[in-house]
C-alpha cells in the first residue's frame, strides 16, 4: 500500500520516478504515485524595485524583473538570487556599458527610473577625488556609480600661496559647479574634481604673484569674480561642466605672518575703537546739547503759549466787559429815548388841552391876554413899558 506524501502550501518539491524521469510538484497537494526519490525545491523570489539573477547550468545568465518567484531546478540552475534595481532620482544618471558579441557599447540612463541591468551590461564605476576628513583632498576617496546633474559645490584650500612680496598664504575657496554633458565628460576627463583643482590653483597662484601681500588683501574681492578664474572655466566647459560661482572664503598666513597680520589688525582695531569712542563722546556731547536746545525751545514754547492763553483770556474779559457796558449804555440810551417820548407825548398832550382852553377862551370873547396873566399870580418878571409918543420902542429879552 502506498502512503500519501502531503506537499504544504507555499512548497514544492521535485520527484523521480523509476523510470527516470522526474517532475515538479507545487503544493498544496497529496501524491500517491510511485516516486522513486523526492526531494524539497528552494524558491527565490524578487520584489519590487528588485530582480532575480538565473544563472544556469550551460552557463546562460538570465535576468528577471521583480515581482517574481521561481523554483531552484538543480538540474537548470546552478544558483538564483535577488539584487536590487538600480533606483534614479530625477536629479541622477549612470553611464551603462553593454557587451554585445565583443562589441562594447555605452549609453547615459538619465532618472526619474528603476534601471534593472542585462546580463551582457554593467555599470560605469566613478573613482574622484574626496576629502578624507582633515580638510585635504584624496585621489580615489569617492566611490560611486549614480552622477549627480544638480548644482554640486567643492571646498578647497589652496596651500602654499606666494605673494609677490614672497608671502606665504593659504586661499579659502568654495566652487559651485554643475554638469551640463556627461557624453562630453566621459572621454576628456577620470576625475574632474582633481581637473577643478588644478586649475583654480593655477588661476590662484596667477592672482597672488602679480600682487604683493597689502595689495592682495586690499584686493581679494576680485576672487569672488568668475573672471579671476579663465583656467577654471575653460578646462570645466572642455570637460561639460559648468562652473556656476566661485566664493572666496578667506585666507590664512604662516604663523610669523599672522602674528604680524595680528599686530597690526590689533593696532588698527585699537585706534577704530579709539576713534569711535571719541566719536561716541561727541556725539554724546551733541546730543546733550541738542536735547538742552531742545528743553529750552519747549520751554520758551511751553511760556509763550501760557502767554497767549492769558492774552486770550484777557481779551475774552475784555471783549465780554465791552459787550456788557455796550449793552447797559444801550439800555440807557433805550431810557432816555423812551422818557424823552414820554415827556414829549406829555408836553403834546399838554400843548393840546392849553390850545384847545385857549381857542374855548378865544371863542368866548374874552381877553387872552387878560386870562392868561391872571392865571400867574407870581410871574417872574415884570417889564413896565410907558410910550408917551416918539420913537416905537422894540424889547429884546434874552432866552
Amino acid at each position: 500500500m502506498l502512503l500519501p506524501k502531503i506537499i504544504q502550501d507555499g512548497n514544492a518539491v521535485i520527484a523521480w520516478k523509476r523510470n527516470g524521469t522526474r517532475e515538479i510538484i507545487e503544493g498544496p497537494k497529496v501524491i500517491y504515485a510511485p516516486f522513486d526519490k523526492i526531494y524539497p525545491l528552494n524558491q527565490a523570489s524578487a520584489r519590487d524595485g528588485e530582480y532575480l539573477v538565473i544563472e544556469y547550468t550551460d552557463g546562460r545568465t538570465e535576468h528577471l524583473g521583480g515581482p517574481c518567484e521561481i523554483w531552484l531546478d538543480p538540474l537548470l540552475h546552478s544558483n538564483i538570487y535577488a539584487k536590487e534595481a538600480v533606483s534614479l532620482d530625477a536629479h541622477e544618471a549612470v553611464v551603462i556599458y553593454d557587451d554585445h558579441l565583443g562589441n562594447v557599447t555605452h549609453r547615459v540612463q538619465p532618472g526619474p527610473a528603476v534601471y534593472m541591468p542585462k546580463p551582457t551590461e554593467w555599470l560605469h564605476q566613478f573613482q574622484r577625488h574626496g576629502d578624507n576628513g582633515k580638510g585635504q583632498k584624496v585621489p580615489g576617496k569617492l566611490r560611486f556609480k549614480k552622477l549627480r546633474v544638480i548644482p554640486d559645490q567643492l571646498y578647497f584650500d589652496v596651500d602654499m600661496v606666494r605673494t609677490a612680496d614672497e608671502a606665504l598664504i593659504t586661499v579659502q575657496l568654495m566652487v559651485f559647479f554643475e554638469l551640463s554633458d556627461i557624453e562630453k565628460m566621459l572621454p576628456q576627463t577620470h576625475d574632474p574634481i582633481a581637473d577643478f583643482i588644478n586649475a583654480v590653483t593655477a588661476d590662484i597662484i596667477r592672482f597672488a604673484g602679480n600682487r604683493d601681500f597689502e595689495a592682495f588683501k586690499s584686493q581679494a574681492k576680485q576672487l569672488n569674480n568668475l573672471e579671476t578664474y579663465s583656467e577654471l572655466c575653460n578646462g570645466a566647459n572642455r570637460i561639460g561642466y559648468n562652473i556656476n560661482k566661485v566664493i572666496y572664503r578667506g585666507y590664512v598666513a604662516s604663523n610669523k605672518l599672522q602674528v604680524m597680520h595680528d599686530n597690526a589688525i590689533e593696532l588698527r582695531t585699537r585706534l577704530v575703537l579709539e576713534n569711535e569712542t571719541e566719536d561716541q563722546q561727541q556725539q554724546l556731547t551733541d546730543l546733550k546739547l541738542n536735547r538742552e536746545h531742545q528743553r529750552a525751545a519747549q520751554i520758551r514754547q511751553e511760556d509763550e503759549r501760557e502767554i497767549k492763553h492769558t492774552l486770550a483770556q484777557l481779551d475774552q474779559k475784555n471783549e465780554q466787559k465791552l459787550t456788557a457796558q455796550k449793552k447797559e449804555r444801550e439800555q440807557e440810551l433805550q431810557l432816555i429815548r423812551q422818557r424823552h417820548e414820554i415827556d414829549k407825548l406829555q408836553q403834546q398832550e399838554l400843548l393840546e388841552l392849553r390850545f384847545a382852553e385857549w381857542n374855548k377862551i378865544h371863542s368866548s370873547g374874552a381877553d387872552l391876554t387878560a386870562v392868561l396873566v391872571a392865571q400867574q399870580n407870581n410871574p417872574d418878571k415884570t417889564i413896565r413899558l410907558d410910550h408917551k409918543g416918539g420913537a416905537e420902542v422894540h424889547l429884546h429879552e434874552a432866552v
